[in-house]
């Protein structure tokens, strides 16, 4: 049974799809638009026996990143005909439509949630139905193309209908059309439909100076709003790419002599599933070896490999002979274009989480890899226990500090601790001093507990903080070595004032950046909390019908109670949600007390 408690953290809020696993069977698909928050939920879930058998059945979770809530659903919709999990039988039945167009001498347009015909060439799914819909208007209005269930050709000579007449169709039945004009039209449709939308809309942009120009204005505005929606498919969020050429998108991510590297597979104009691998680097250019050994046996009915790497001009020449071997054609190798940019995004993403997984996978099995290299250039013979400091405050207001430890490179979270800075007059800012408190009640706390002391302290910031942190661990007399990580070069600052950069796929930067990132997140945690609790206790609880969200946008943007005192009508009219109404109401509630 999988343990989703011990991987909750690492799982990232980000929209996706996830895969539960029984070893390489595919158990069940599901989607989501934060995929932490959804996966949490089948933490708590007690009743429903079919989601606790299958739970108890998976040993494994995988997910892929997507742009999107709605290229996430396209995706779980081909992950479930591609894999058919067990438990995803209500998914099925292709919940949502197709734009279909069948194979005969006279093709029709239709919609259905049916696409296993042969006979027909189907495109979608379509998440937005009514999209679809509009979609086959437009076509049809376009290229006339019919909708009806009439065998053609016949010899019969039918009367054209109303279609014919609204032109949406350009009358086959009645020999109004050649066979070759009618599929020439269909052809461009499906052209279209596979999202080559850039030649409708110089064709639509052209039909339309016409119409203005012979002072057609009603069929200006039907173009103008034919385009409209063609502008929409060419853009619908990273569905859709100008261009309906099968290609692999190849991210990577690299860590010391590790190369993730995660391949988005897109076929039929959408990311239809992701592969992962991890390889090592080797005398060779990794990345090279690692085309020349995947494409060896790998599917290649693509057009295009889409990865940002510059390859040797030897590789170039040796991968064209090898697909040459195999298929008697050339593979482009490209770096992404304009269009393509948003799906590379989320070939990177899946590559730095598949990097992500790998190291806390071979981190359960030993200590994290970057310990050891991290004992090497701080000169530390031992290096087992490491605790990190963070500040956080709202406009000087809701000062605190945080504490978290990791041990061999995991976090503790039993001997996490917050604090809430008490020397500072209130709204003064001032980072070192807060450090300095936070770093000397941390040190005194585990000397009268008679804990271990940190092997290292990392700080958040550059070297005011370090020397902050130094000056309060000297009040005791105690050696405990003591780091600083600067935000805006990721660097690593010694009491000394020199710098150390490391490469940015380095294991010891990784696990530094990880370390001050969850000191980060848990003191703003803390701090938010208080920040909340004083919102629902303030002096604006008196004003009647202000919300909270409207209290925590009035703090934001003049930063205290006393600011807002003092600010006009005008000034508080300025806040986001706040209108001349109620401005006044809470400058007249202010000034009045």
């Amino acid at each position: 049974m999988i343990n989703l408690k011990e991987i909750i953290e690492k799982i990232p809020q980000k929209p996706g799809v996830y895969l539960f696993k029984r070893d390489e069977q595919v158990l069940y698909v599901g989607k989501a638009f934060n995929l932490r928050n959804r996966i949490s939920s089948y933490m708590n879930e007690k009743r429903n026996q079919k989601v606790l058998e299958m739970l108890n059945k998976a040993n494994n979770l995988d997910y892929i990143i997507t742009e999107n809530e709605k290229s996430a659903l396209l995706l779980e919709l081909s992950l479930i005909r591609r894999f058919d999990p067990p438990y995803n039988i209500r998914l099925k039945g292709e919940p949502y439509p197709y734009i279909a167009i069948t194979k005969e001498e006279f093709p029709k347009i239709e919609i259905t949630r049916n696409n296993r015909d042969q006979n027909k060439i189907y495109f979608g799914p379509f998440v937005n139905p009514s999209f679809a819909r509009k979609l086959v208007s437009i076509t049809r209005e376009l290229f006339k193309i019919r909708n009806c269930h009439l065998k053609l050709p016949s010899k019969k000579n039918y009367k054209v209908c109303i279609e014919y007449h609204i032109s949406r169709c350009s009358g086959p039945c009645a020999n109004l059309i050649s066979k070759d004009l009618y599929n020439q039209n269909v052809n461009l449709a499906i052209e279209l439909l596979k999202g080559n939308s850039a030649f409708v809309e110089r064709y639509l942009r052209d039909e339309i100076e016409k119409a203005v120009s012979s002072l057609q204005f009603e069929k200006a505005i039907k173009l103008r709003d034919s385009l409209r929606v063609i502008l929409e498919l060419g853009s619908s969020n990273g569905v859709w790419i100008d261009g309906s050429e099968d290609r692999d998108f190849i991210g990577y991510a690299k860590a010391n002599e590790y190369l993730s590297i995660s391949k988005i597979i897109w076929r039929s104009g959408r990311v239809i599933g992701k592969e992962d691998y991890i390889v090592n680097e080797a005398i060779n250019d990794p990345m090279e070896e690692f085309l020349l050994r995947h494409y060896e046996s790998a599917f290649l009915n693509i057009k295009a490999i889409v990865i940002d790497w510059d390859f040797s001009n030897d590789f170039l020449e040796d991968f064209k002979n090898l697909i040459n071997f195999r298929i008697g054609k050339e593979i482009e190798i490209r770096k992404p274009k304009e269009d393509e940019l948003k799906i590379y995004k989320i070939a990177m993403e899946n590559a730095e989480e598949n990097l992500k997984r790998f190291i806390d996978d071979i981190s359960k099995k030993r200590e994290h890899p970057g310990i050891e290299e991290l004992k090497r250039l701080l000169k530390l013979e031992k290096l087992e226990r490491i605790e990190a400091v963070d500040i956080s405050h709202y406009y000087g207001e809701g000062k605190v500090g945080s504490v978290v430890v990791f041990i061999n490179g995991k976090p503790y979270k039993k001997e996490y601790r917050r604090y809430k800075i008490k020397q500072l007059e209130d709204k003064k800012i001032d980072d070192y001093k807060s450090i300095e408190e936070v770093v000397r009640r941390r040190i005194k706390r585990l000397l009268e507990e008679k804990k271990d002391l940190p092997d290292l302290m990392l700080i958040d910031g550059g070297i005011g903080q370090v020397r902050s942190a130094i000056k309060a661990i000297k009040e005791f007399n105690v050696n405990v070595k003591v780091i600083g990580l600067a935000k805006r070069q990721e660097e690593i600052v010694f009491e000394d004032g020199k710098i150390l950069s490391l490469p940015m796929h380095s294991f010891a930067l990784r696990l530094l950046q990880h370390i001050r990132n969850e000191a980060h997140r848990f003191a703003l945690k803390y701090q938010r909390s208080l920040r909340d609790s004083k919102i629902d206790t303030s002096i604006l609880d008196i004003i009647p019908g202000l919300s909270k969200k409207k209290k925590l946008e009035l703090l934001r943007y003049f930063g205290s109670i006393e600011r807002i005192r003092k600010a006009d009508i005008e000034e508080i009219k300025k806040v986001p949600g706040i209108g001349e109404k109620t401005a006044r109401k809470i400058y007249l509630y202010l000034n009045n007390l």
